[in-house]
């Protein structure tokens, strides 16, 4: 199985990636997620919730009126976020399932609002309309469709040499095309994607999250499991030898870089807001 992988086979998606991300990024994914416009009363679905960093917070915004169901694929992560759910202390309904969001396992009209974080990079276009379909399908009429997702085309990690780090990304997005999937640098790309789909652009937002020295402990936590991950994958990348040489010796002494006063990490993430057409 590919290092930080789900039982479902999909790459930095399991556990404990997730909740180190979610927590060193938890102000803005926050803030974000705010921005969507969930009201007191809806009822809204995590479509892909991973470990269910995202759940309290749509909870709280729902209220005990409303309701949250959380799906995923991944078997272990529907027991952490259902155990995440029974901790929440909001008193909306809450459940979790295990199910595909190429064939969510609810009935029509059901939702207010269709929440998707991370999940479109590991689709290819064709499974994205899908998706956006089915998102759709259990929309009630006028709901919303929330879509986050990462565009690592912006992802900088400083003091990293420049170059060094621009030909491993490259290298990198070269995979997700192999595999004909939309990749990280998907986020970006987004409105165009949802418009094409039949979707009507209700509003976009780019976010950035950007730590400098001194790196905070959730930074730090999540940067030495990320700089791992990394230097794991580069392994299997065409790159000249010294760029092999130096991922080696980074994943061996990550605090080296963390504790630089040079330090600096800027991730780059959009969500979009929509709605069908003729909704």
């Amino acid at each position: 199985m590919t290092r930080n992988a789900t039982s479902a086979g999909h790459e930095a998606s399991n556990a404990g990636w997730l909740d180190l991300h979610f927590e060193s990024s938890r102000p803005e994914y926050e803030a974000a997620l705010r921005a969507v416009g969930i009201s007191k009363g809806w009822s809204v679905l995590d479509a892909g919730c991973g470990s269910g960093g995202f759940l309290p917070h749509i909870a709280e915004l729902v209220g005990a009126a409303g309701s949250l169901t959380a799906l995923d694929l991944a078997p272990e992560n529907v027991e952490m976020a259902g155990a995440l759910l029974a901790a929440t202390a909001s008193g909306a309904p809450a459940r979790a399932h295990v199910g595909n969001v190429l064939a969510l396992p609810f009935a029509d009209a059901t939702f207010d609002c269709v929440w998707s974080a991370n999940v479109m990079q590991y689709l290819t276009p064709a499974e994205f309309r899908q998706a956006a379909a089915e998102a759709g399908r259990v929309l009630k009429p006028g709901g919303l469709y929330a879509v986050k997702e990462f565009d690592s085309t912006s992802l900088q990690i400083r003091p990293i040499d420049y170059g060094i780090f621009t030909r491993f990304m490259a290298a990198r997005m070269e995979t997700f095309r192999k595999k004909g999937v939309l990749g990280t640098d998907c986020g970006s790309r987004l409105p165009a994607l949802l418009e094409d789909a039949g979707w009507k652009i209700v509003r976009r937002r780019g976010w950035m999250v950007e730590r400098w020295a001194p790196a905070g402990i959730h930074t730090q936590n999540y940067l030495r499991d990320l700089l791992s991950y990394f230097a794991s994958v580069a392994a299997d990348y065409d790159l000249p030898s010294d760029d092999h040489r130096y991922w080696r010796g980074l994943a061996g002494a990550p605090d080296r870089m963390l504790q630089s006063p040079e330090f600096c990490y800027r991730e780059f993430f959009t969500v979009v807001v929509c709605r069908l057409e003729g909704a």
